[in-house]
């Protein structure tokens, strides 16, 4: 075998292994998952002892909370300080809801749902941040504010100036700007640990215990509190029976890729779409960037975040899924699928555009070396990080690449010409290959437990917020039992493929025109 042989079985064979690795952890998380929003259902308050040390006060109103349960870990493992330490202290939560070119209705009900917490009007600021380059944008905002101002803390909005140079049109500047906007409201720099930033998309439907468990956690754990980002599950059960079947695997897988970080002794979790931090780690990341190379936000932020506290950022799971829609357009039948084909696609081609920020690890991960000569720096926490960054943007490229080249490579090459080594390795990653498949659909086998004890909570939630007339989208081996089916199809066409093109042409530039994705109307069940 010649040398450059040798280095594409040694190659191969890792990527493979990583790939094998990923579903074994995937179903590891989503087990654990599983286990834990059972406990929530069954045990009503098992820290209610801790909740009931902890007073909120505020002016117009006095409010406890319940229902909560901490993550990753049962009460014995919590140590509480005394109530006096927190009596006079009020946890705030300044809820961020980035929004361009979103429908109305979609807002509204995302705020109805919030609204409907118990927590809303005592502890919940919401600031919707517009862009000015949205026509209509401070109208549309301002009918928010005036609809909600009774029901929340605070209702306010901030616009993001068009045409800042360096700052692009989209979430990551919304959302910087507001960010800059409330750290100018709170200048305090002792109450900024007890103010929670959270972060969430414009369909977003979060759970009360939401914010409960993060009220539970933040004083149970009082040494990390300021270098801790509490990050959810996500789940797409509002329309996924209305979506062609490989949008729904495709949406499925990404909430996998978001859940295979959920597991006890996790010590990398990247958020997806919705998480929340205290402000005060905010000021030590210098905020939210708005540039190009930041259009995949949350994972950017939870990087900086990272490198700012030296790789010893901690980060807690919040047993309470957030509920999200898939994107579907309006058309039906054959014009439909397509629609929502190509939605999705674009989709995809925003989420790997992300790939940016590997280069943006390897950049903070320079300076940091460069600045502390290595000491400081968590070096566990950063090796996790950067297989998570491969294994997120590159690993499913190779996979693909790998498997297509070798299976041509076999088809035009006679067996007898090639090196015996070559021959053993393609076919043990054939072997590696069926198990990540069997363990992908075992997977799937999981999710159906996670997603019907998510929908459970939330329904009953919604019940008793008195919004019970919104659709749900269940899942049944009959309807949906073929899924595992279309996984590598979604994902080479949702993953790899996307991928690969945004990192080719990131060549040239790192500019990506953000497009919003389609969005269902509000849909409500017969009475």
């Amino acid at each position: 075998m010649t040398n450059s042989q040798l280095v594409l079985v040694y190659y191969t064979i890792f990527v493979h292994v990583l790939g094998l690795l990923f579903p074994i952890r995937l179903c590891w998380a989503v087990k654990s998952m599983t286990t834990n929003l059972k406990r929530t259902q069954i045990q009503a308050a098992p820290l209610r002892k801790l909740a009931k040390r902890i007073q909120f006060r505020h002016s117009k109103s006095e409010s406890g909370y319940e229902d909560s349960l901490s993550s990753d870990y049962s009460e014995s493992d919590v140590e509480v300080s005394t109530e006096s330490e927190y009596e006079d202290e009020l946890l705030v939560h300044a809820i961020i809801l980035p929004n361009y070119k979103e429908e109305m209705d979609t807002l509204r009900e995302t705020l109805e749902v919030l609204a409907s917490h118990q927590l809303a009007r005592s502890s919940y600021e919401i600031y919707l941040a517009v862009e000015a380059g949205e026509a209509g944008a401070a109208a549309k905002a301002n009918i928010l504010v005036i609809e909600f101002s009774k029901l929340f803390r605070l209702v306010e909005f901030t616009m993001h100036p068009r045409d800042i140079p360096g700052e692009a049109q989209g979430k990551s500047s919304n959302l910087c700007w507001a960010a800059r906007y409330i750290n100018g409201k709170h200048t305090d720099e002792k109450s900024k640990q007890n103010i929670i930033v959270t972060v969430i998309d414009s369909d977003s439907h979060l759970s009360t215990n939401y914010f409960s468990l993060i009220n539970n956690l933040h004083y149970a754990y009082p040494v990390t509190a300021d270098n801790t980002m509490y990050v959810p599950p996500i789940i797409f059960d509002r329309n996924a029976h209305l979506v062609p079947r490989l949008v729904r695997v495709a949406d499925l897988l990404w909430a996998g890729a978001g859940l295979s970080g959920h597991y006890k002794t996790s010590s990398i979790c990247p958020p997806t779409s919705v998480y929340s931090l205290p402000l005060s780690l905010v000021d030590k990341a210098g905020g939210w960037d708005a540039g190009e190379d930041a259009i995949g936000e949350d994972l950017h932020m939870y990087i900086k975040c990272f490198f700012a506290v030296n790789g010893n950022l901690t980060t807690r799971s919040v047993f309470a899924p957030a509920s999200h829609s898939n994107v579907h357009s309006s058309g039906k039948g054959i014009r439909g699928f397509f629609g929502d084909i190509n939605a999705r696609y674009k989709q995809a081609m925003r989420h790997m555009w992300g790939a940016l920020d590997s280069g943006f690890v390897l950049k903070n991960l320079t300076q940091l070396w460069w600045a502390k000569h290595g000491k400081s720096i968590h070096w566990t926490n950063t090796f996790v990080l950067l297989h998570r960054m491969f294994e997120a943007h590159f690993l499913p490229i190779h996979i693909t690449l790998l498997l297509l080249i070798s299976s041509v490579y076999t088809l035009l090459t006679p067996s007898s010409q090639i090196p015996r080594l070559l021959l053993q390795t393609l076919s043990l990653t054939g072997y590696i290959r069926l198990l990540s498949a069997l363990q992908f659909i075992y997977f799937f086998f999981l999710y159906e437990s996670y997603h019907s004890i998510s929908l459970s909570l939330r329904q009953t939630e919604m019940v008793r917020a008195g919004l019970s007339n919104q659709i749900y989208s269940r899942r049944s081996w009959k309807t949906t039992g073929l899924d595992f089916c279309c996984f590598p199809v979604a994902g080479i066409l949702f993953g790899s493929l996307p991928a690969s093109i945004a990192l080719v042409c990131q060549f040239w530039t790192t500019k990506l025109v953000y497009r919003v994705s389609k969005k269902p109307g509000r849909e409500v069940s017969p009475a």
